[in-house]
């Protein structure tokens, strides 16, 4: 029987989601997950570092959408959750958006003896923004058009 895991993805101390997802899935459908669960544009590149250190590109799962970074293992399109045998209290990272740098932890609270069709956010704390508009900004930008 495929399992599932439930994983607590934080970003900083104050904003988390718990997320069920099969063992089954792609990294990138984590990815996928993730950036729904926090209501981001899937508009930038990504990686997972299962070293739990950033940059480690040892052991760093890119993007298929971009060029493979130098000395990662892969994409995260071509690797499953199952492929590393993830266990509860196990750590790893995700970085979304080069440029910006939206740093997430990721840690496995269980795994369950149940399938999981598609990723299902269990618990919600917190909120983030990914673009901080300012209103007057975005007001004297619309001058003339």
């Amino acid at each position: 029987m495929e399992k599932s895991l439930v994983l607590s993805v934080s970003l900083g101390t104050g904003c988390y989601r718990h997320i069920k997802i099969s063992e089954g899935a792609s990294l990138y459908t984590l990815s996928s997950a993730i950036l729904e669960s926090v209501n981001f544009d899937n508009d930038h590149l990504h990686s997972f570092f299962m070293s739990n250190r950033f940059w480690d590109g040892d052991n760093e799962y890119a993007s298929p959408d971009g060029p493979e970074p130098e000395g990662a293992r892969g994409y995260s399109d071509k690797v499953k959750l199952s492929d590393f045998r993830l266990c509860k209290g196990d750590k790893f990272l995700y970085l979304f958006d080069y440029g910006d740098e939206w740093r997430f932890q990721i840690k496995v609270l269980r795994a369950i003896d149940e399938p999981t069709q598609t990723p299902i956010v269990l618990k919600s704390f917190g909120e983030i923004s990914q673009y901080d508009y300012d209103e007057d900004e975005d007001e004297e930008g619309d001058e003339g058009f």
